[in-house]
């Protein structure tokens, strides 16, 4: 098999976390990391998750740590892929996500490798993502093109959240 770094330029950009309680998680990461977050919902009016139901809320926040960020996802209201995670799985560690300026060919390149499509996704404003298991590297990966108007999206939907 051909190293992911053709596809996915060999580095990990996001540590993604599915959590029951938002702030719970955000406290802990400032009161151990003295990171801030960036932490916005989303709902069926702002983005699509394949297999969401028609109504829907997530709760997200993003910490940059050095040169990785930490995503943390709370699944608040309606079916998503996150809400049925959390039915089967315990909180914690669910995928890496890595930045790539062509996400079609992201996706090309994965399926390629064998790595099969579990959900497609898009946030209005901040970009589109897919998440592919990995069973060799025993995750799920996220490649993730994100939007030029990104930080537009953060200063009208986002709050800086510094811990309770």
């Amino acid at each position: 098999m051909a190293p992911l770094s053709g596809l996915l330029g060999g580095h990990v950009d996001q540590v993604a976390l599915i959590v029951p309680d938002l702030e719970s998680a955000m406290d802990g990461y400032t009161g151990s990391l003295g990171v801030s977050f960036h932490q916005f919902d989303v709902d069926q009016d702002m983005g699509s998750f394949s297999g969401s139901s028609a109504q829907f809320r997530v709760r997200i926040a993003v910490a940059q740590v050095g040169t990785c960020s930490i995503e943390l996802i709370q699944p608040a209201s309606g079916v998503t892929f996150y809400s049925k995670h959390l039915e089967t799985h315990a909180p914690g560690v669910h995928h890496f996500g890595v930045y790539v300026d062509d996400l079609a060919k992201a996706r090309t390149g994965l399926a390629a490798r064998g790595y099969r499509a579990i959900l497609d996704g898009n946030i209005r404003d901040l970009g589109e993502f897919s998440y592919f298991e990995a069973p060799d590297l025993h995750c799920v990966v996220e490649p993730l093109q994100l939007s030029l108007k990104l930080p537009l999206f953060l200063a009208k939907h986002a709050r800086i959240y510094h811990g309770r």
